[in-house]
């Protein structure tokens, strides 16, 4: 995922000041009755030949001075910009002309060699307004010769070739693209190899002919919403699981950038000034998901009576779409509702050998019976614990059904960390080697040591992350008093080789103190390592140790590109965490 939807919020905060024309003119000399030329200088109407000799003498000083000003050497600015068809979009640093970013996005893959505003196709004439744009982290885009400038809603969240659809494309956002909401569709944002579970949204409008008149009032007026946003992500929510029963998360960001596109100014969040300084409505899509976990909690159930009121007066509010756990009453819901009760049976007997399922099919079954694993792990009334887990879903712990639960839940797919990762590796030990903390800088690389440098960076302990060890499995009393946390932590051990004297090393995957993944491991599959215990955190709700609450976060936004609303172990949010923002701009001038 590109690092631009991370950087470019960022550029904001750039304080250089604007840089000053090399021919800028001195201050002019006050005459009696004088003209002033192109130079500035002041001479008389009538020119004597001391007062010529005055003025070629000033103009030579400004002509002397004038190449120092244009060696003094230019700020390089953060570039944000994409191709004639949007789906490639690059972030680097360059100076503020337009030759030198025309001769990096050359470098990075682009084509074509005219720069114009992504938003509404204007040519970039002049560099000073290739400065400006980068400034105000204006998306451009390159055309080349051949390319036709189109017009089209602002980029989608999804719109990305190298993503399984997750996190923000923060691009210059220009509201003059959408003209009506009521004609604005899932359809017209969401690429056609999403998953089959999206087809049952992209043709979704959203009803604002449904939504409050108060709330209409406050959109209109462009004033906040306050409290009232809770009931506008309400409807939304109900509007979209009349449609299916499992909202892909990506679906819920799709449908409130629609909503802010069309009202920007109530659902974008403000600075104290009044100033926008997001292009994301987080508070929104954050409401909708919790508003949609809560709804697939199961229904208590006292009597058969009461349970068929409740379910005939949520039927006039909305269809029933709890199929995996809540029954409405109806024959298909309960057809639905026995079939994936069936399925996971399947699953149980199969992992303790008593059925013989293929690995096909024993993925299919995990993926079918994604909305009845939501259910028992958002189970709010008893919380799971991890032997509760491990009996009811136990394939849940093998990496492939793991990452695709977490896919499902997140639209993101975990093994970018890896790329991502090994990506960015070199740009951060270049930073690490710019440290002044001699901790970080004498790190040797390799991937063990970016986790630890990070760690480092945030003055936390990456032995709750990862901690190697050498005299293989520990006893629970001496692992609790090691490392005391109840988390998912990784214990990398090396153990002699049974058949040869060279030791191996073993990733040991411990939750609440039980080892409940085992696998070799090297260095090289540290990336991957993280992944899985970011997936365990996710998919189980669980918060992390706050000795390394920063580092995990950072972790998931800067390799996963995905940016939550707050962290999970803080209620400050993750935008404004200065920490973040900061190594972040460090990290994309790292390069030079």
């Amino acid at each position: 995922m590109d690092v631009a939807a991370l950087v470019a919020p960022h550029a904001t905060h750039d304080k250089r000041q604007p840089l000053q024309p090399a021919d800028a003119a001195p201050a002019p000399v006050a005459a009696p009755t004088t003209t002033t030329n192109e130079n500035g200088v002041q001479t008389a109407i009538k020119k004597t030949e001391t007062q010529t000799e005055t003025a070629k003498e000033m103009h030579a000083n400004v002509e002397t001075e004038k190449p120092k000003n244009e060696m003094a050497p230019l700020e390089k600015v953060l570039i944000t910009i994409c191709s004639a068809d949007r789906k490639t979009k690059k972030t680097f640093m360059s100076l503020p002309s337009r030759k030198d970013v025309i001769e990096k996005a050359h470098k990075y893959g682009l084509t074509g060699n005219t720069i114009v505003l992504e938003s509404n196709g204007c040519e970039i004439c002049e560099d000073e307004v290739l400065l400006f744009a980068a400034k105000e982290k204006i998306l451009l885009m390159l055309l080349a010769e051949n390319d036709e400038y189109i017009i089209l809603p602002p980029p989608s969240p999804l719109n990305r070739s190298d993503r399984a659809g997750s996190g923000f494309d923060a691009s210059f956002v220009n509201d003059s693209t959408v003209s009506n909401d009521e004609t604005l569709s899932l359809a017209s944002v969401t690429p056609s190899h999403g998953k089959n579970t999206s087809a049952h949204f992209k043709d979704f409008v959203i009803p604002w002919s449904k939504v409050p008149n108060e709330i209409m009032k406050h959109l209109r007026g462009k004033t906040s919403l306050g409290k009232r946003l809770n009931t506008l992500a309400n409807l939304l929510v109900d509007s979209l699981r009349e449609r299916h029963a499992h909202i892909p998360i990506r679906v819920f960001r799709e449908v409130a950038q629609l909503a802010a596109e069309k009202y920007p100014e109530s659902l974008l969040e403000k600075d104290r000034e009044g100033q926008q300084i997001a292009t994301t409505p987080q508070s929104l899509i954050s409401k909708m998901i919790n508003r949609n976990n809560a709804l697939n909690r199961p229904q208590k159930r006292s009597s058969s009576t009461s349970l068929d009121t409740h379910a005939n007066n949520s039927a006039k509010k909305r269809k029933s779409i709890q199929g995996a756990v809540a029954s409405n009453g109806s024959a298909k819901s309960a057809a639905v509702n026995r079939d994936l009760e069936e399925k996971k049976q399947q699953l149980i007997a199969s992992y303790r050998g008593n059925a013989d399922l293929e690995a096909a099919t024993i993925a299919e079954h995990m993926k079918e019976c994604f909305p009845l694993q939501r259910a028992f792990f958002n189970n709010s009334e008893k919380i799971p614990d991890i032997n509760a887990i491990k009996d009811n879903w136990p394939y849940i712990f093998r990496k492939q059904h793991l990452y695709q639960h977490f896919e499902l839940l997140m639209s993101i797919d975990p093994r970018l960390l890896e790329k991502h990762f090994s990506s960015e590796r070199e740009r951060i030990f270049k930073f690490f080697k710019s440290s002044k903390n001699k901790k970080i800088s004498a790190l040797e690389e390799n991937n063990a040591n970016v986790v630890r440098g990070l760690a480092y960076h945030f003055n936390e302990d990456p032995d709750y992350i990862f901690k190697q060890l050498e005299n293989g499995p520990l006893p629970k009393d001496v692992l609790q008093h090691m490392n005391p946390t109840n988390a998912p932590w990784v214990a990398l051990v090396n153990t002699p080789d049974a058949d040869a004297s060279a030791a191996k090393t073993e990733a040991l995957v411990y939750i609440e103190g039980k080892i409940m993944s085992t696998f070799t491991a090297t260095d090289v599959d540290l990336p991957d390592i993280l992944a899985q215990l970011l997936c365990y955190y996710y998919t189980f709700n669980m918060m992390y140790p706050k000795e390394a609450n920063q580092t995990l976060e950072f972790i998931v936004i800067y390799f996963l590109q995905n940016t939550p609303e707050q962290a999970r172990n803080s209620k400050k949010s993750v935008s404004s965490n200065s920490k973040y923002n900061q190594l972040i701009a460090k990290l994309a001038n790292a390069n030079g």
